[in-house]
């Protein structure tokens, strides 16, 4: 199903591409010039515990971004996720590699305040989500909670803007899913029926709250109402950012889903970081499980970084590993 809803989205583009007057008048090459290519590559390598080691061609992610000046913009992010990969007594493989279709959509202004898209894209939902890639985080371990309890792509529509307030400026998004996706990979969750509101302020602090409710689907389909919060602050260098997220069933059985993190980055001089995070996760077929991170970061080029953590705890939850990780990743 999602194959068949960005096929559509795809042909509304060739279609507008080709038909549109003001796309038709111009030439070839001055359409060309309108298209900007880039996007970004990770290695990392693990041991976790209890389990071998590991080193992989992590992702490899291809960015297509059309922009006239006008109000239309296409974006397109198409990934091949673990092309390569090593375990500890075997051989090199590529038996886990697939391609995934991260985003395809259309962006629209509406007015200077009001943009609309339509297509598959990233759910607005907390911080991380949105800013995932390997060059732009400091760590190789994403956060249990912003992969395991909401939907982190959605086919379908959204508004959203920003509103300048005095000193800062107040970011919203209503979002809602218009076609299910039927692509459960890398044994993510399946979520579908989604909708939802993020409201964020961006001022001396930025603060969001993200108010959602989507199914999932498992045994019994619940359906969730789920509520977020996430921040982030700099302060003389350091960065200090976290969330948290609260699921409710909205049949009112008890439920204690759930989780979060905080995470805190100090610079070290010559481009080096300390990393140090806690963070929770809290679900029904794993029970209420933590860990904690510590490690490095050099950023030795502004498109470049690598890092290297250890990530420990007492118990051990299959989504949350403990052991130590480094990684290298670039923007290009």
């Amino acid at each position: 199903m999602r194959n068949l809803f960005i096929s559509v989205v795809a042909s509304v583009v060739v279609a507008w591409l080709t038909c549109n007057p003001a796309a038709a008048s111009e030439d070839e090459s001055s359409v060309t010039d309108h298209l900007h290519l880039g996007g970004y590559a990770s290695v990392d390598a693990q041991t976790h515990k209890g389990d071998h080691a590991t080193a992989r061609l992590h992702e490899l992610s291809l960015f297509l971004v059309w922009d006239a000046g006008g109000r239309l913009r296409l974006f397109s992010e198409i990934e091949l996720e673990k092309p390569l990969i090593w375990e500890e007594g075997g051989s090199i493989n590529s038996k886990d590699a697939y391609l995934d279709i991260e985003r395809l959509y259309v962006d629209y202004d509406v007015t200077g305040a009001l943009t609309a898209r339509g297509g598959r894209f990233l759910t607005p939902i907390g911080r991380w989500n949105v800013v995932h890639a390997a060059p732009l985080v400091w760590t190789t371990n994403r956060p249990a909670a912003t992969e395991r309890l909401f939907p982190m792509g959605i086919n379908g529509a959204m508004a959203y803007g920003t509103l300048p307030t005095g000193e800062g400026s107040f970011d919203y998004a209503l979002f809602g899913e218009m076609v299910r996706d039927q692509t459960n990979e890398n044994n993510e969750p399946y979520f579908k029926n989604t909708r939802g509101l993020r409201l964020a302020y961006n001022g001396i602090a930025e603060v969001g709250v993200t108010l959602t409710e989507f199914e999932e689907d498992t045994i019994n389909h619940p359906r969730y109402r789920m509520v977020g919060l996430d921040f982030s602050k700099s302060v003389d260098g350091w960065e200090f950012s976290g969330e948290a997220y609260r699921r409710f069933k909205r049949n009112g059985s008890e439920d204690k889903s759930g989780g979060g993190y905080l995470q805190a980055v100090a610079p070290l001089g010559n481009r080096w970081y300390a990393v140090a995070r806690v963070e929770n996760l809290r679900l029904p077929e794993t029970g209420n499980d933590g860990r904690w991170l510590v490690g490095a970061a050099w950023r030795w080029r502004t498109n470049q970084i690598f890092k290297l953590e250890y990530a420990g705890g007492r118990d051990s939850n299959p989504y949350m590993p403990r052991g130590v990780a480094a990684s290298w990743a670039i923007l290009f």
